[in-house]
């Protein structure tokens, strides 16, 4: 039996979790298989700590998607250097990431781990950005966060 764990094999398989916590606007922590694993969503990153009022206003965006004990589904797209599972997070059947560019709380970023050529977040972000959501309202507008990283010498994405 393959486990979420496991093979990389094939993107469709979905696995059920547990929502244990939220770490941040593209991180959160799940119970998968009896186990509690770091999730960082696939194909999008959150502006920076730094890059206030807008990390806070990506966890509170996500927060309001998913809270503690809820239950969900896991794609594993890959796992990074920092020991997390990357993938997308199905809520109540919907694409938490997609929700997430969809309302500019986060940037679409294919710069990371994964595949990210099968998903439309570029063009929700597009219609984000038209719209002036979320960061997408910043004046001036939002440095991009994996320039912020590049420029502090790196850091976990």
């Amino acid at each position: 039996m393959t486990t979420i764990l496991g093979s990389l094999a094939g993107y469709s398989q979905q696995k059920p979790v547990k929502i244990l916590s939220i770490t941040n606007g593209q991180q959160l922590l799940v119970e998968v298989e009896q186990h509690g694993r770091a999730v960082r969503l696939a194909c999008l990153q959150a502006p920076r700590f730094g890059q206030e009022p807008w990390a806070e206003f990506a966890q509170s965006v996500i927060e309001s998607h998913v809270k503690r004990g809820d239950q969900a589904f896991f794609e594993l797209r890959s796992r990074d250097v920092y020991g997390r599972l990357v993938g997308r997070l199905f809520v109540n059947g919907k694409d938490l990431g997609a929700q997430l560019v969809q309302q500019g709380s986060v940037m679409a970023w294919d710069g990371f781990v994964g595949r990210c050529d099968d998903l439309n977040y570029s063009e929700l972000e597009t219609m984000a950005k038209d719209a002036g959501l979320g960061l997408w309202s910043a004046t001036p507008p939002l440095e991009r966060p994996w320039d912020v990283m590049e420029a502090a010498g790196g850091g976990e994405p």
